[in-house]
Order: C-alpha cells, then sequence, then structure tokens
C-alpha cells in the first residue's frame, strides 16, 4: 500500500485528477448497477408442488393449484380439488378454461380469490394471464371507480356519488 501511495503522491496534479474522476466514474457505475438491482421486484419460482384449495387462505407469496374448472364467469371461473373451491380472476386469458377442464393456476392468494398469472394445460401448455409485470393492481387504474369505503377521489374530492342522474330511456 506504500508504494501505491508513493505513486500517487509523485503524479501531477492533472493525472490525480484524471485517476479521482476514474475511481467517481466506477463508483457511480457500481452504485448505478446496485441502486437499479434494488429498484425491481425480486424473481419468484412458482412452486411446482400444488397447494391443496383449502389451504389457500393460509398461504403467502405464489402459489400453484391443481384441479377442475368447475364454473366459468367471463373472466373469472371457480377451481376445484378434493379440499374446496376457489374463484380464479385470470384477466382476460387468450384461450379460455372450460368447465371440465383439468388445469394448473400459478398466481397469489388475496382477497379471497386466486389472481392468476399463469394457466397451465393439463399438455404442459403454459398461457400467462392476468395483469403483466408493472401494470398495477387490478383493482386500481383509469377505468375503475371507487368502491366501498374509497368514496373520495384522490384529490379528497367526493367520487362519482355527486354525478348527475342520467335522464330517463326514451
Amino acid at each position: 500500500m506504500g508504494k501505491l501511495n508513493d505513486r500517487i503522491t509523485r503524479m501531477s496534479s492533472g493525472g490525480r485528477a484524471v485517476l479521482a474522476v476514474t475511481l467517481l466514474g466506477i463508483g457511480a457505475a457500481a452504485g448505478g448497477a446496485g441502486g437499479a438491482a434494488l429498484s425491481h421486484p425480486a424473481i419468484q419460482m412458482a412452486p411446482t408442488v400444488a397447494t391443496p384449495i383449502a389451504r389457500l387462505a393460509t398461504s403467502q407469496g405464489i402459489v400453484t393449484i391443481r384441479g377442475r374448472v368447475a364454473e366459468v364467469y367471463g373472466d373469472r371461473f371457480v377451481m376445484a380439488d378434493g379440499s374446496g373451491r376457489v374463484m380464479v380472476d385470470a384477466g382476460r386469458p387468450d384461450h379460455p378454461p372450460v368447465a371440465g377442464q383439468t388445469i394448473s393456476v400459478q398466481g397469489r392468494f388475496d382477497d379471497g380469490q386466486l389472481r392468476a398469472a399463469y394457466l397451465v394445460s393439463a399438455d404442459g401448455t403454459v398461457e400467462q394471464v392476468g395483469p403483466r409485470p408493472g401494470h398495477g393492481h387490478p383493482k386500481e387504474g383509469p377505468g375503475h371507480r371507487p368502491g366501498p369505503g374509497r368514496d373520495e377521489d384522490r384529490d379528497g374530492a367526493p367520487g362519482d356519488r355527486d354525478a348527475p342522474v342520467p335522464p330517463p330511456a326514451g
């Protein structure tokens, strides 16, 4: 370390300035890369072992369920396995499941329903569904009106309850 200090001391002031700028640049690049890594969510792998539907309420993180599609309601459907039934919110899948079909669903259990991220058919075909990463929670964003307990807009002004009543149909 003594030799390095001697070399730096013998450098011209211009050489020391170049060295300082170089070291600052390296530090900034490393800090920027570290900051970028911290700003992105961690990747989580879905479990390959299916969680029984009856245990979803106690689960955390990403889960996989496997069972039969019992009923279909638009972009939602009811999955059943030997332990129970659960409503699945699949967003708008390109290939919606049909009643009687056996599939696996990977997603997060939230507010009493499974918010699907992937549907896996019996033949192993995987379809990404639901909100895409970075597109917010399905209950927020443009086009979603305030619900119960959320009667005010973000600025504190009353929500749609003060909107004029539409005229009667003619």
